[in-house]
């Protein structure tokens, strides 16, 4: 026998949103409509008066329906946005139209078609004007031709043509924000088309554009240089750049896995030192309890540290043996409901501390005068002092028992090393969870796991590590045999005489280990088969009233009754059996939102 142990400003938003979605995708996130982006094909031409040209072409498809396809265009003061001719629906389906309203921040780009579909391909022909910045040694347009706020896209394709070749210091460049695939660029010997495709473009990554041209291709020239501040400007953006996308590279979680690795190899050796349970030898269906403990401390027992979810069943038994030993007995009323009749004239001086303070728990429920604990009374005096009474007391039965045994149940060696490895765990967590703050969207969800696992191996090391004192071991061993028994007719049946002669004490400690329905089904099954007098049996329960007892002749009607009155105590006493217990590229225009509803 080996007894086991007991029960083992936006960058926070996207770490807590990263999590979210984590855990919805590996739940498999069911009832969220999913938009996606596919073959987006953008054609943008920059004329001599300034003006910018734009042919967006997508699909837009949807696991449901959508009626509109939209493009949300962020505009500060001085830039607008006109829709073209051309725009409107380019598959076969539907009637569609075009039409241009506010949104937030901006002007939104809508195709909506006749009735709802599933899949479109659409097309947005737009004018931008205001967007070109004018300085006499350079012209720039700056500006975010594909938004950040989109559902996944699936395959990119921009194309950007100026008025005319030039030579350098003049360039083209292209931000990505955090989107870990490298664009495929090309730009033209002229420095007059720029190409830029994507496999993928992941919502919150968008497409930047920063063309610095020559200035003598423009019908206007601005009165005041910047090209160098243009120059050092961009090469802070690449900075910015690159580090977005340092955040959210995948490598990142080689840091919490090895930081498991190192405590989970550290847990396990621990475990194979101090936490293996002792070797026992027991009986596998003794008939007799090993020792003379009282219920409520033969709950406690079998956990190797302090439990508050055993206490429920510790109550009740308690108050069974209190009734079977002649404080009281029950009284049933119907089906439902009990009443306990206590007597209080009967001694207490054989009463441990913990079970008078369960007596007087009841007579401070009880009718003063009749010495009464009605289910009602009961109910409400549970209601309103159950949750204090509750841990003090299950922590008084818990220091009796350890008080009697010697000491804490388990080897101070593998207390240490669980407080000591539990300690390393938490501390290590203190790692990824400073790195939340510095990575980004899978990276930051990888460390979220990360902190999450090394306190589960935090847990993990207090309640595994924690081994039996061998003789602890031997005794636990040894109710947990004894709880076999009474749980297994076919054993039981070859039971003595004695044991049956006390099936209501045992009724007390099966009621303490949560097995007490079970063994009276066993004891009904076993007791013809081993030739004991059922009448007898049903004659011993003194604990239950004459007027009970005078109504039942056979142990299926006392199992009844019992269970009943079991079923009446957990729901008089609910409350005491529950214990107590960013940034984008680099600051261009444009950018927005985009979708289908």
């Amino acid at each position: 026998m080996n007894p086991t142990a007991g029960a083992l400003h936006r960058h926070l938003r996207h770490a807590l949103l990263a999590v979210l979605l984590f855990v919805l995708a590996g739940l498999g996130s069911a009832g969220a409509q999913t938009y996606r982006w596919i073959d987006v094909v953008q054609d943008v031409e920059i004329t001599t008066d300034g003006s910018v040209l734009v042919t967006d072409t997508r699909t837009l498809w949807t696991d449901e329906d959508f009626g509109e396809a939209f493009i949300c265009i962020e505009l500060d003061p001085g830039q607008s946005v006109t829709l073209l001719e051309g725009s409107g629906a380019v598959s076969s389906g539907p009637g569609a139209r075009a039409f241009q309203q506010p949104c937030a921040g901006g002007t939104e780009l809508v195709v909506r078609n006749d009735r709802r579909v599933q899949e479109r391909r659409v097309r947005f022909v737009y004018r931008l004007d205001g967007v070109i910045d004018y300085y006499s040694d350079v012209v720039q347009w700056y500006w975010n031709i594909l938004e950040q706020e989109h559902p996944q896209i699936r395959g990119y394709q921009l194309t950007v043509r100026i008025p005319g070749s030039m030579q350098e210091p003049y360039d083209a460049y292209v931000h990505r924000y955090g989107n870990l695939e490298l664009p495929e660029v090309i730009l033209s010997d002229n420095r007059d088309v720029l190409s830029v495709s994507f496999d993928r473009v992941p919502d919150g990554d968008g497409v930047e554009i920063r063309y610095l041209m020559d200035p003598t291709l423009f019908l206007r020239q601005g009165t005041e240089p910047g090209f160098e501040e243009l120059l050092l400007d961009e090469a802070r953006v690449a900075g910015v750049q690159t580090w977005l996308a340092t955040r959210r590279r995948p490598e990142w979680g080689a840091i919490p896995l090895a930081l498991l690795g190192l405590v989970g190899a550290g847990i396990g050796r621990q475990y194979r030192k101090v936490g293996r349970e002792p070797r026992t030898a027991v009986m596998k269906y003794p008939f007799e309890p090993p020792s003379d403990l009282p219920p409520a401390a033969v709950a406690t027992i079998q956990d190797q540290s302090y439990g508050q979810g055993r206490m429920g069943p510790a109550f009740h038994a308690t108050i069974m043996d209190l009734m079977r030993r002649g404080y009281g007995e029950f009284q049933p009323r119907n089906r439902s409901k009990v009443d306990i009749q206590l007597h209080p004239e009967r001694p207490k001086e054989d009463l441990l501390a913990f079970e008078a303070s369960v007596l007087e728990y009841l007579r401070r429920a009880s009718d003063p005068l009749h010495h009464k604990v009605t289910h009602e009374r009961l109910r409400k005096y549970s209601q309103s002092h159950a949750t204090t009474f509750m841990p003090k007391w299950g922590k008084s039965v818990r220091k009796w028992l350890e008080g009697q045994r010697g000491g804490q149940l388990t080897t101070a060696e593998s207390r240490q090393a669980a407080k000591r490895w539990a300690g390393y765990a938490a501390l290590t967590a203190i790692v990824p969870g400073i790195l939340i703050f510095v990575t980004d969207r899978g990276a930051t969800a990888m460390m979220v796991v990360g902190v999450g696992l090394l306190l589960a191996l935090a847990v993990v090391a207090l309640t595994a590590l924690p081994a039996w004192r061998p003789e602890i071991a031997q005794e636990v061993g040894e109710w947990q045999g004894f709880k076999r028994t009474l749980t297994d007719y076919t054993r039981m049946k070859d039971a003595p005489l004695d044991f049956f002669k006390l099936w209501d004490v045992y009724y007390a400690y099966a009621a303490a280990m949560g097995v007490a329905e079970q063994y009276l089904k066993t004891l009904q099954k076993a007791a013809p088969l081993a030739g004991v007098d059922e009448g007898a049996i049903v004659r011993s329960a003194t604990w239950l009233s004459a007027t009970s007892t005078g109504n039942i002749t056979s142990l299926a009607g006392l199992s009844r009754s019992i269970n009943s009155l079991s079923s009446s105590l957990s729901s008089a006493s609910a409350s005491a059996s529950s214990g107590g217990s960013s940034s984008g590229g680099g600051g261009g225009g444009g950018g927005g939102s985009s979708g289908g509803r």
